[in-house]
């Protein structure tokens, strides 16, 4: 099954006819999978690169952004250069580095913690009194907050179109969604998966005993993400409960094959939408948050899930240099992943129970009382660290 692509362009650009047909097909992908994915949106490809050279490794030359070249990307710091933005121990405030394995998503879930390969860098708004940001000094990474800062704008902009397209769709006003998040409390968050080179590391991936990031939904409205070329994210299907489907990633041009193979390409130009948790219980399920997970790339799977080159199972993709999708890779080496997420998040006192106008008649409200995001965030956040 594939991620349907919608054109933002016929939203922000279009006919009526146009934007409708946008706004009921962006329904229609919502409200079976949870996830859609959107081109022609509004952040430029420029943008996107930059952020992507912000957090990784050098993969293709700078051009207009030389100055970046002096820099040094956030996840290639020296451990007490990151420890200068380092995330609380607790769970709050939310904001700064996390460590591998510091923060525990499975536990929402399944009540235990998997070990996840992953650390991260999170952000909140510009003048957040409450939980203010927690960045590295200037002389540390130079440029960096006040490009992060312009980036968030970029996003939360994003995120308030699409609240408004997905108003719409439910023939509401289209401030139905937005008015609820006037205050942003959203979060941004910079995602680095560490590659995994020795054999029991690549057996626990192929045997879900760690992941990269453990099967989990989103706490807010709507999540926008941008991935590398390099693969792994999932999404498990909403009507067969534990099948997972890959969400392939986008390589504009340049190497990286575009299946998950393992080798890294440009950023891709496609946006990842899904729904989260507080979007679902507004709709009182008529939109679903999706588990997601991010695990081994489609190309070093092999028959039976064991991994190519951890020394377990046989089958195709399992010759060194090799993919089932016909990608290359190193067997022995789950490659360096990428990513960045923008967490839409309704206003801290909204209240998150269903919205009336979208339950149907005869229908039982499945999310009553007075919960408001803010309490609804912190029950699942305090699990996690």
């Amino acid at each position: 099954m594939d991620i349907p692509v919608l054109d933002f362009a016929d939203f922000a650009h279009g006919s009526q006819a146009q934007q409708d047909a946008f706004c009921q097909k962006l329904h229609a992908s919502l409200s079976t999978l949870g996830f859609v994915k959107i081109r022609n949106h509004s952040i430029p490809d420029e943008t996107l690169d930059e952020v992507f050279e912000w957090v990784s490794r050098p993969f293709q030359p700078l051009q207009d952004n030389m100055f970046m070249a002096q820099s040094k990307k956030f996840f290639d710091l020296p451990l007490e250069d990151k420890l200068q933005a380092a995330h609380p121990v607790q769970a709050n405030p939310h904001r700064g580095w996390s460590c591998v394995g510091q923060e525990k998503l499975s536990v929402i879930r399944q009540g235990k913690a998997v070990f996840d390969l992953k650390e991260s860098f999170d952000q909140g708004p510009q003048c957040d009194p409450l939980y203010p940001n927690i960045f590295p000094p200037p002389t540390t990474l130079p440029h960096f907050r006040p490009f992060m800062e312009r980036f968030y704008e970029s996003c939360q902009t994003l995120h308030l179109h699409l609240l408004t397209a997905i108003a719409l769709s439910f023939s509401l006003p289209p401030t139905f969604f937005t008015a609820r998040c006037s205050r942003n409390s959203s979060e941004l968050r910079l995602n680095h998966y560490p590659p995994a080179t020795c054999a029991a590391d690549l057996s626990a991936l192929a045997d879900g005993s760690m992941m990269r990031i453990s099967s989990h939904t989103d706490f807010g409205t709507v999540t926008l993400l941008f991935q590398d070329g390099v693969g792994g994210l999932e999404v498990e299907d909403q009507d067969r409960s534990g099948v997972y489907i890959p969400v392939l990633p986008t390589v504009r041009s340049g190497s990286g094959d575009g299946n998950g193979g393992g080798k890294r390409g440009r950023v891709g130009r496609e946006l990842i939408v899904n729904v989260g948790d507080c979007l679902q219980r507004w709709t009182n399920d008529r939109l679903r948050s999706a588990n997601h997970r991010v695990t081994l790339p489609v190309g070093m799977k092999m028959k039976g899930g064991s991994c190519a080159g951890s020394g377990s199972g046989s089958g195709s993709g399992g010759a060194a240099g090799g993919s089932s999708n016909g990608g290359t890779f190193h067997t022995h080496e789950v490659p360096r992943r990428y990513s960045v997420a923008y967490f839409g998040k309704p206003d801290r006192e909204a209240l998150v129970g269903a919205i009336p106008e979208l339950v149907r008649d005869g229908e039982q409200v499945k999310y009553g009382g007075t919960m408001t995001a803010w309490e609804y965030n912190q029950s699942r956040l305090l699990q996690t660290y």
